[in-house]
């Protein structure tokens, strides 16, 4: 890795940087702010009286949506949020390789006394530098703020919903670091990443009311994301660790490698 590479990586996306954190801290105020605001019983009765495929679009099925962790799956966490996070990881990740190739500045990079893998492996850690700020700009002002809100989060939850949101970050960063290997424009990476994942939505919405698209259950990265279990303390299925974890490093180092024998000329 090369500290001066990562250092004009970071500063070249530094107002990107900025503004998202800054917006997912505000966002995630506001939403800690608003609970209190419209009282346990009324949101219960809102809940109530919403039909279950507005649920299902915002949140899933599978938690209790009268609850804390309802609550933020459904006004913050769910839907919002991936939206939120899949945009910011896959705009940083498509350009990562397919930016510099597209405008020519990776001939000049690579003329430097440096090598493919070295600079291929300073972007990954660019990329899960950027993926724990936004997962810290996320996640820290509900444990902060919380609590002035009556508001409780446990250590032990904090980390786990700080983790599991990483992972799925990297999950869907490491799928748009890999395609901005093997494409020479970022545009065209970032689409198809982005595309990947409204398939991904849209059969997740879809195998809430039909069996058809269920077959992609396993190995969708939507319907894994239930953060309002880690908030009711609920255990998250192991393999929603493991799928992440696997799509994430899988891609990543698929991106080195890639990258590593491409022509960038």
């Amino acid at each position: 890795m090369s500290w001066t590479l990562l250092r004009a990586t970071l500063r070249a996306r530094r107002t990107s940087i900025m503004w998202y954190s800054v917006s997912l801290v505000a966002y995630s105020w506001l939403m800690t702010w608003f609970y209190p605001q419209i009282g346990g019983g009324q949101y219960a009765e809102l809940i109530d009286n919403m039909p279950p495929e507005m649920l299902a679009l915002f949140g899933g099925t599978e938690v209790d949506f009268a609850t804390l962790g309802g609550y933020f799956q459904t006004e913050y966490l769910g839907l919002m949020w991936m939206l939120i996070v899949a945009s910011a990881v896959i705009i940083f990740a498509s350009k990562a390789f397919a930016g510099g190739i597209a405008d020519g500045t990776m001939e000049f990079t690579l003329a430097q006394p440096v090598s493919r893998v070295r600079l291929a492996v300073t972007r990954v850690v660019a990329l899960v530098g950027y993926i724990v700020l936004l997962a810290a700009a996320s996640f820290a002002p509900i444990a902060i703020f919380g609590p002035t809100y009556d508001i409780e989060l446990s250590a032990q939850t904090f980390w786990t919903l700080s983790a599991f949101g990483v992972l799925f970050m990297l999950a869907v960063g490491g799928i748009a670091m890999l395609l901005s290997a093997m494409f020479r424009d970022g545009g065209r990476a970032g689409g198809i990443a982005a595309g990947v994942m409204g398939v991904l939505w849209v059969a997740d919405l879809v195998s809430n009311v039909s069996e058809a698209a269920e077959v992609l259950d396993p190995v969708n990265l939507v319907t894994y994301w239930q953060p309002g279990k880690i908030i009711n303390g609920d255990a998250v299925a192991p393999e929603a660790w493991w799928i992440y974890g696997i799509v994430g490093a899988a891609s990543l180092v698929a991106a080195v490698l890639v990258f590593r024998r491409r022509d960038v000329a």
